[in-house]
């Protein structure tokens, strides 16, 4: 996963940060407010969020697998004369300090944790890091029936600089409990000729909320909370995401 982002980092600020409709990112700095730092955003990517955070005065550090979007993050950062305190790490293992005060892993994260174990895994390490009343915030896409998608459908058309970006994607079943992703991103140029193109591939495991619940359940962690949309939706109905914040027990 982490080569795919290395290849579409320079696209990622009008790709998939553009394609959050909701105001994760103040969701994401009140929890962090909520309880006394230090605070970990895994999979931080090129700084969407964790930049927000330190902006914000919260003491934050960022990890991802990605070396091409934390080197966009360093950028952005020294352009705003932030810290740049984001380090690469496979969140499957992390090398995290304990006595963590809150550990976030946003914009569905958990989704590409696929093998059986893996994610479980993770917050139970994750809840051994926190110290006793920290907390645990988890989210991911709510997951919806969808046709089946044999060939590539337009996601959107954008301007980018002088040039066009284009995406296209497709979405497969590879078992009954994960899809593969494939992306390709086309950069055009105004007359709609072909400058670049890049595919990516990436497989998920969707996670309900229900889900999302027994995972930090098994875990250890207490306390569940749920939003809908970042308290945008009241309910689960006609939400997109769904986000739960657990603690570890002070005893």
């Amino acid at each position: 996963m982490a080569g795919n982002y290395d290849r579409i980092a320079r696209f990622y600020d009008i790709d998939m940060a553009r394609n959050m409709a909701f105001d994760d990112v103040a969701f994401y700095r009140a929890q962090c407010m909520r309880e006394p730092g230090p605070a970990v955003e895994l999979g931080c990517g090129n700084g969407r969020i964790l930049l927000e955070l330190l902006a914000a005065g919260i003491d934050a550090y960022g990890v991802d697998a990605s070396s091409g979007m934390l080197a966009h993050l360093a950028r952005k950062a020294a352009a705003r004369d932030l810290p740049v305190r984001a380090a690469r790490m496979d969140i499957r293992q992390p090398g995290l300090r304990s006595g963590l005060g809150v550990v976030l892993l946003p914009y569905s994260l958990v989704t590409y944790l696929t093998a059986d174990g893996d994610a479980a895994r993770l917050l139970a390490a994750l809840r051994a890091l926190l110290r006793p009343g920290g907390r645990c915030v988890i989210e991911a896409f709510i997951p919806r029936r969808r046709a089946a998608n044999d060939g590539f459908t337009l996601d959107y058309r954008r301007p980018f600089g002088d040039q066009v970006l284009a995406r296209w994607k497709r979405i497969t079943a590879v078992s009954a409990e994960v899809n593969r992703i494939e992306r390709r991103y086309v950069v055009e140029d105004a007359g709609r000729r072909v400058l670049q193109s890049i595919d990516v591939v990436e497989d998920i495991r969707p996670r309900s909320p229900d889900a999302l619940a027994a995972l930090l359940q098994g875990a250890g962690f207490a306390g569940l909370e749920y939003w809908w949309d970042y308290g945008a939706a009241a309910d689960a109905t006609a939400a997109q995401f769904a986000t739960l914040v657990a603690s570890r027990p002070s005893r």
